[in-house]
């Protein structure tokens, strides 16, 4: 193998670590689909906690600003951040409901606006999917958010969504690995 190209070699070493990672998001995913709720409130949980440490360093930086109308914005915003994440971090259910609701909403959003964008860019190629898709997500989002009454359904749904993206993510991982090594052979 001493005639490898550097891209070879670093493909004859990296295939193996793109498909040992593969597994391990492909396994990870699998247990967040099979414990939908715990997974849910795990990422509840690591989100308040990401909020609380960001309230914590506005509240620091307040100490370093002199401008009362400047120092009273970083008071309110750390405030808002802190008492999110005591919320988030006290009453995990409460905060997995929260954020569930938060991401259906931010999914119907986010396909009005890529309806809206196609249909204003109708002669781009593709516009037709952009719509399709925005559509597809306006009525998945609306569908999710009149199941929020369902408590099964919206304390698990956080849980089953990443656990899925993890699942296509890790075999995503798996089959480039496995790319790798037949482009290695060939």
């Amino acid at each position: 193998m001493k005639n490898q190209t550097p891209s070879q070699a670093l493909i004859s070493k990296s295939w193996k670590y793109f498909i040992a990672v593969g597994l391990i998001v492909t396994l990870a995913g699998l247990g967040a689909t099979s414990l939908p709720v715990m997974a849910g409130v795990t990422i509840s949980t690591l989100i308040g906690i990401v909020l609380l440490i960001t309230g914590l360093v506005q509240v620091y930086h307040t100490f370093r600003i002199h401008a009362w109308k400047e120092k009273l914005w970083y008071v309110l915003s750390a405030l808002f951040y802190i008492v999110g994440a005591l919320f988030i971090l006290f009453k995990p259910l409460e905060g997995l409901m929260t954020i569930t609701t938060i991401m259906i909403v931010v999914m119907i959003f986010n396909g009005l606006t890529r309806m809206i964008f196609g249909f204003t860019n109708k002669n781009l190629p593709g516009s037709g999917m952009v719509i399709l898709s925005g559509l597809l997500s306006v009525a998945i989002g609306g569908y999710f958010f009149f199941l929020l009454d369902n408590p099964e359904f919206s304390l698990s749904l956080l849980g089953t969504f990443v656990g899925v993206s993890l699942i296509f993510e890790g075999m995503s991982f798996i089959f480039l690995g496995l790319r790798m090594k037949k482009a290695l052979k060939a």
